[in-house]
């Protein structure tokens, strides 16, 4: 991190969704590392103590506002909360996928012959849901001093991978829905871009591939092996995509919108 990184974000309000583990926890330390007042969403306040703990005793800002992605009404509550605490919002990170369960049925996740396009349309409509109700809800604020939106995302929207058409569908069209967005949003002084990622350590999906036995189809573990064989750089850990997801809500990236980054460490090229 450059010596200008090191507190170019204070007096900025994030809202970084699904913040209590995970990739989520990685970039919530990265942007309270970098001066940003977090807010950690998360739906257990247990579980996000420990990352808002964490970012106090580095001597950032952290909260946690509960609150269920899949639902407009509490991301419009989290929004009206962090505004009348804080006074304003800046960054927005819908990083939650909050619908792991189904991505991981092999009713979903599978060779399309044999998948339940019922149950696969049904995740991609609840998945963009839980993207998409934050920064709805986060927009009136954010074009008070303009701002940034990070979504984060699959690389599967962009490589396509055998077994997923799910994540395809979905994270395609969040990848489409957040160019857009960079086009509506502009004239608020909003940038949007997209972050995708492909086997990170540290995450619900790794634990299910590596260390359940019965969490995940054995193909998906193949899949998930042959990955971690072929990765280039190695896998990232989720401080590795707070880095990327905190240098596009900061002014080092002020010129940037509209952008879809993927960080797999050369395990995909575009």
């Amino acid at each position: 991190m450059s010596e200008r990184a090191v507190s170019d974000l204070k007096g900025r309000v994030a809202i970084v969704t699904g913040g209590s583990g995970g990739i989520g926890h990685g970039i919530a330390a990265r942007l309270g590392a970098r001066g940003a007042t977090v807010v950690v969403n998360g739906r257990s306040e247990e579980r996000a103590a420990y990352v808002v703990d964490e970012i106090r005793a580095a001597g950032g800002n952290a909260h946690f506002h509960s609150g269920d992605v899949g639902s407009p009404d509490d991301m419009r509550a989290l929004a009206q909360s962090v505004v009348e605490q804080f006074g304003r919002i800046d960054i927005v990170v819908p990083n939650a996928g909050g619908f792991d369960e189904q991505a991981r049925d092999p009713k979903v996740r599978g060779p399309f012959a044999g998948i339940d396009l019922e149950r696969v349309t049904n995740f991609v409509g609840h998945a963009l849901l839980g993207k998409l109700a934050v920064v709805q809800a986060s927009v009136p604020y954010l074009r008070e001093n303009g701002g940034s939106v990070v979504f984060v995302t699959s690389e599967g929207g962009r490589a396509p991978t055998p077994g997923q058409t799910g994540i395809a569908a979905f994270s395609a069209a969040l990848i489409q829905v957040s160019k857009l967005l960079s086009k509506e949003l502009s004239r608020d002084k909003i940038r949007v871009n997209c972050v995708c990622v492909t086997v990170v350590r540290d995450t619900p999906s790794w634990q299910a591939a590596f260390e359940h036995d019965d969490a995940v189809s054995v193909a998906h573990r193949r899949q998930y092996e042959k990955i971690v064989e072929r990765a280039p750089f190695g896998i990232a850990s989720p401080p590795d995509i707070g880095d990327v997801v905190s240098f596009l809500a900061s002014d080092e990236s002020k010129y940037l919108t509209g952008a879809v980054l993927s960080p797999t460490g050369g395990l995909t090229l575009h």
